[in-house]
């Protein structure tokens, strides 16, 4: 079923231009080693050495699908942040954990307010076929290594349900880390840190130092019901757009699955011209339905300033409902 929504899109695009998950998770606390983060019922948690004295926390879906953290103290790592981390220095521990491997993936990026260190690892041996991703902290002289293990055809789809929980850790001195809460819309969302937004607004928009935006909007429709983004005509929106204003191109597509519902993302490039000088922004649209409601998360940044565009990514996959 495809649903023609450009009368309410225009609406939307009008508002462009111009214990929180206690129903589906559950809150972890590691005192021992300061941090807190939010994981789904459906894992099954396992601390060890042993219970209330956790170095390393681990959790198991049914399909085997696993994450786990590890904290631990080490001296080589005074003084230095996740940014002077490089990945060649963790892939001995990994082949000897996993064999056969090789690095597909690595950039630095942002978790709870501290820079930290993405590497993806295909690997494969006797047991398993698969893919390890990690993301690895330091604060205080400890390193802290988040970490998902999955087979290859199990990877995306585990990724993409555990990826928003992901960007739930925070360290419990953190402060410049927040969220926001919506109770009439039943959401949380992670904004990046450092952007400034008002708590209490809705629609809401968080702003970047560098001009950079990431907003949310919700629109309601009968017509929703019984639909997901994959059901959204994709030529309507963007037709919508366009209609709205002029050197509007359609750049990139994708589509996840976040919470447990399906996200359309639709990327354009908007080109403007001003005093001779031609200045193109990137905006970025991702569509999610849940019963008669569409929400609607907007990023916009100047074009090439791909580290704001990780970390809007990032504030996407951090969307939860509460209910």
């Amino acid at each position: 079923m495809k649903i023609r929504i450009t009368s309410v899109f225009i609406i939307l695009i009008t508002f462009l231009s111009c214990s929180v998950f206690a129903q589906f998770a559950i809150q972890y606390k590691n005192t021992k080693h300061n941090y807190g983060i939010n994981f789904p019922k459906t894992l099954e948690l396992t601390e060890l050495p042993e219970a209330n004295n956790c170095d390393t926390l681990i959790g198991k879906d049914k399909d085997g699908n696993e994450i786990s953290i590890t904290a631990k103290s080490d001296p080589i790592y005074k003084g230095i942040n996740g940014s002077q981390l490089s990945s060649k220095s963790f892939m001995p521990d990994l082949k000897a954990r996993l064999k056969n491997i090789e690095l597909s993936e690595t950039y630095n990026m942002d978790i709870a307010g501290e820079p930290a260190l993405y590497m993806k690892v295909n690997f494969k041996n006797d047991d398993m076929d698969g893919i390890v991703s990690q993301f690895i902290l330091v604060k205080n002289g400890k390193i802290y290594i988040l970490r998902l293990v999955s087979t290859k055809d199990n990877y995306e789809k585990f990724s993409a349900e555990i990826s928003g929980y992901l960007f739930t850790f925070q360290f419990f001195e953190s402060t410049n880390r927040t969220f926001y809460k919506n109770e009439l819309y039943n959401f949380v969302i992670y904004f990046p840190t450092g952007w400034n937004f008002d708590k209490g607004a809705f629609p809401v928009m968080a702003n970047s130092p560098k001009g950079s935006s990431v907003s949310v909007e919700v629109l309601k429709n009968s017509e929703y019901e019984g639909m997901s983004a994959n059901d959204l005509d994709e030529d309507v929106l963007v037709d919508a757009l366009k209609a709205q204003f002029t050197n509007v191109s359609l750049v990139g597509k994708k589509k996840y699955t976040i919470d447990g519902h399906p996200v359309l993302m639709l990327k354009y490039r908007w080109l403007q011209v001003a005093g001779g000088k031609n200045d193109a922004t990137i905006v970025i649209h991702y569509y999610l339905i849940k019963k008669n409601l569409m929400y609607v998360i907007e990023g916009k940044m100047k074009e090439g300033t791909k580290d704001d565009e990780r970390l809007i990514e990032q504030c996407l996959q951090s969307f939860q409902f509460t209910k």
